[in-house]
């Protein structure tokens, strides 16, 4: 029962990641959606380097280290487009996403061997999912920065493919799912 609940404890952790943000979507100006996309991507480097750390299985480990790579390049274009809008990402009034994410974080690291393995995957389907979702509905609507909304455009098929990628490993391991 204790690794039930803390189970569907990291998936609402890795959907609340946005939650809170994605709550005040009225007034989301350009700075505090790429804010948001910033620490997306930051969330999702620090949890695959805790991956790659931590796994002994190769399909999981080959995930952390696409998850990591990609989510790199993408956090730097966002800030080279940021750079050119001249905009210091301004995260919303009340943003927990980060305390959120480090507890997230403390909780797989007690994890070891496929323990961890299926909690990560059950974390990484939770927080692309979460992501995907926050994109469609509520951020691209509300960007104005037509370079910042072609490149969210742009990598939103790479979230989608993180996620394809970690179901499919998942499965694989036998590893039931969430999302």
């Amino acid at each position: 029962m204790n690794r039930i609940r803390r189970v569907l404890s990291l998936a609402a952790l890795a959907t609340g990641i946005l939650s809170a943000p994605l709550a005040q979507a009225s007034n989301l100006s350009d700075a505090t959606i790429y804010a948001i996309f910033d620490q997306a991507n930051m969330a999702d480097i620090a949890s695959g380097r805790l991956a790659w750390a931590k796994s002994r299985n190769p399909e999981v480990r080959r995930l952390a280290k696409m998850v990591i790579t990609d989510h790199t390049a993408v956090q730097q274009m966002g800030r080279d487009i940021a750079k050119q809008m001249n905009a210091l990402g301004t995260p919303p009034a009340g943003d927990a996403s980060w305390s959120q994410m480090a507890q997230t974080l403390e909780r797989l690291d007690k994890l070891e061997g496929a323990e961890f393995d299926a909690a990560y995957l059950r974390h990484e389907i939770g927080f692309h999912a979460a992501v995907i979702n926050a994109i469609d509905t509520v951020l691209l609507p509300a960007i104005e920065d037509a370079r910042f909304k072609g490149l969210v455009r742009k990598v939103l098929p790479g979230f989608q493919h993180h996620l394809n990628e970690t179901r499919a490993v998942a499965e694989k391991l036998g590893v039931t799912q969430i999302h």
